[in-house]
Parts: C-alpha cells; sequence; structure tokens
C-alpha cells in the first residue's frame, strides 16, 4: 500500500511538471500532445484514491467543499490581486484590454469564456474535481452492485461528449460540462486502482514507447487541439484513445520510478504548484523579456521552454514551504502534535 501511494505522488509529480511545461511557451506539436492526456492523468489519479464513504451527502461535500472550493476561492482572490496590480500590465498579456470585472465575476462562475479566469487559467481543476466528486459520490451509492457503474459512466460520457458538440463552449459555472466527460475519468481510477503493479523495465519502455506513439497519432488524426477545460475534444474515439493511452504511458513510468523524492515531493504539493504557477510563469516570462530583451515568441523553442518550466518549478519551492506550515489554506487539518 505505500508503494502504491508513493507512485501515485510520483504520478501526479510528473503530471504537474507536464502541466507547467504546457502552460510556458512551447511548441505547438508539443503542447498539443501535452493537452491530449495532462488533464484526464489528473482526474483519473484522484479517482484512485476515491474511498467508498459512510459520509452523509452533507458530510462528503462540505469534507470536500473544505478541501477543494477552500483553495479555491483564497487563492482565486489572491492570484486576481496579482493579476489586477502586476501580471495584466505585462506586454506579452492582454490583461490591458479586459474589464477587470470580468475575471472578478470568474471567480464565482469558474468558466473560461470570456476571459473569466484570465487571472489565473488553471484553477478550473478544483471546482470541476468538487462536481466530478459529488457526481460520482451519487453514482457510487446509487450503483449498489459496482458492475452499474460502468453503465453510469458510459451515459456521463455520451451526455458530456453530446455537450461539446451542441453547445458552443464551457458556459455552465464550475466546469460542470466538462465533468460529465471528467468523471469518465474519475471512475476508471475508481474501478481499476488494484490493477497496477511494478513492470519489468524492458516491457516499460517497450509500452511507454507505443502509448506515447498512440497518444500522438490520436491528437495528430483528431480534428481539433483537445482543450478540456474548453470542454474541446474533437472526435471522441481519438480524444479517448489519446488521453488514455498517455496516461496509462505516465502511470508506468511512475510505477517504475516510484522511489524517486523529488518527483514525489512535487506531486504531494501539485495543489500549491496547479495554484500558483500562472503567476509564477508570468514573473519568469517578465523576466525574460524586459531583462534580456527577448519576445515571447522567440522563446517558443524546447530549451527556453524547459528553463521557463525548471525555474517556475524552483519559484514553487519557498511557497510549498510557507504553505506547509498554514495548512488550512489548502483545505487541510494542521498535523497534530503527539
Amino acid at each position: 500500500m505505500n508503494q502504491r501511494v508513493q507512485w501515485i505522488d510520483v504520478a501526479k509529480g510528473i503530471g504537474i511538471i507536464l502541466v507547467v511545461l504546457s502552460h510556458a511557451p512551447v511548441n505547438d506539436t508539443l503542447k498539443s500532445f501535452l493537452f491530449a492526456f495532462h488533464m484526464p492523468l489528473f482526474f483519473y489519479l484522484s479517482g484512485i484514491v476515491f474511498k467508498p464513504s459512510s459520509l452523509t451527502i452533507g458530510s462528503f461535500i462540505w469534507k470536500k467543499a473544505r478541501g477543494l472550493l477552500l483553495p479555491y476561492f483564497i487563492f482565486s482572490f489572491i492570484t486576481y490581486v496579482f493579476w489586477f496590480y502586476v501580471t495584466r500590465h505585462f506586454p506579452f498579456n492582454s490583461g490591458d484590454e479586459i474589464d477587470p470585472i470580468v475575471p472578478f465575476s470568474g471567480i464565482f462562475i469558474s468558466t473560461p469564456v470570456d476571459y473569466q479566469l484570465t487571472y489565473n487559467p488553471a484553477i478550473w481543476f478544483l471546482t470541476c474535481l468538487f462536481v466530478v466528486e459529488i457526481l460520482f459520490y451519487f453514482i457510487y451509492r446509487i450503483s449498489k452492485d459496482k458492475k452499474w457503474i460502468p453503465f453510469f459512466l458510459i451515459g456521463c460520457g455520451v451526455l458530456g461528449y453530446a455537450s461539446s458538440i451542441y453547445i458552443e463552449s464551457n458556459q455552465l459555472p464550475w466546469s460542470i460540462l466538462v465533468s460529465l466527460t471528467a468523471v469518465v475519468f474519475y471512475g476508471m481510477g475508481a474501478l481499476t486502482k488494484q490493477v497496477w503493479e511494478e513492470p519489468s523495465w524492458r516491457k516499460t519502455i517497450v509500452s511507454i514507447g507505443i502509448l506515447f506513439l498512440i497518444t500522438y497519432i490520436a491528437q495528430h488524426f483528431n480534428t481539433v487541439r483537445v482543450d478540456m477545460r474548453g470542454n474541446v475534444f474533437g472526435e471522441s474515439w481519438f480524444f479517448y484513445l489519446g488521453a488514455l493511452s498517455g496516461s496509462i504511458g505516465i502511470i508506468l513510468i511512475a510505477l517504475k520510478l516510484y522511489h524517486l523524492k523529488v518527483l514525489s515531493f512535487l506531486g504531494q504539493y501539485s495543489i500549491v504548484i496547479l495554484l500558483l504557477h500562472f503567476p509564477a510563469l508570468n514573473l519568469v516570462k517578465a523576466s525574460v523579456y524586459y531583462g534580456l530583451g527577448f519576445e515571447m515568441n522567440e522563446t517558443n523553442t524546447l530549451p527556453w521552454t524547459l528553463f521557463y518550466t525548471v525555474v517556475t518549478l524552483l519559484l514553487m519551492i519557498p511557497c510549498i514551504i510557507v504553505l506547509k506550515r498554514v495548512p488550512i489554506l489548502l483545505g487541510k487539518a494542521r498535523p497534530k502534535h503527539r
């Protein structure tokens, strides 16, 4: 069990690195490849740690609200203020053209429509995960026999995909439409948590190569670049094939590297990185723009992308150290001293 927990943290660590990398100035091909699976991976990993609960619906909602909505609102206000006074004025952003009331309202609505989340685009994940957790709680409770859960998930997947076709954008608050697709990956995680075991290096290398090739091909032939936040998936077969192949590839890597403390550390505090990497990344961009005199479109090569990613992650370390001292800001109780 301890090993299983470690590899989950490592998988989250790898995943959050890829999230930061995909939000940095990056080549379009690499960006499309990462967008094909990095968010489905996080919903899948969240499902793996789902535990059947005897809590009442009210108690369950309160628990999830404390763990997800409390940090969401705290850091939405913090990063909005930072955006208002600092990052919206950077010339490589479009902040000066946006009415500040729009992103302020986005704090409560949590949709990417009309720049509502421009102050911190990645933060949508927390409200969406909250909706997904509640939705799967009901699915699990209704399905007294687990064999019915896959049928509920298929139904959600069909509705979610239909919404991406017939509804122009992710317009409902808290990414409710996206949650219909996200819960499919969450449910898969909950149902398959026991199947993972550490493979040999030979099988791992061959499998990862095949899986990432499948992801690349699936995204290449998809009609659009996948954008889960915007409820944009393209062709359903290509989307699910790419998302699952990429996610399994990362999990296989994590199963072999579960002992790497640096990845485990990043995974354990992936919520901090998710909440704060966008403001930090904007500061790194500003240092490159003002300090080195480079335009952003000149820095979308792989060496620059790695530079942005590494420096942004290094900036997250002091943030993690500070927030470990005040876990309430992350919706966690302060550890009891014996």
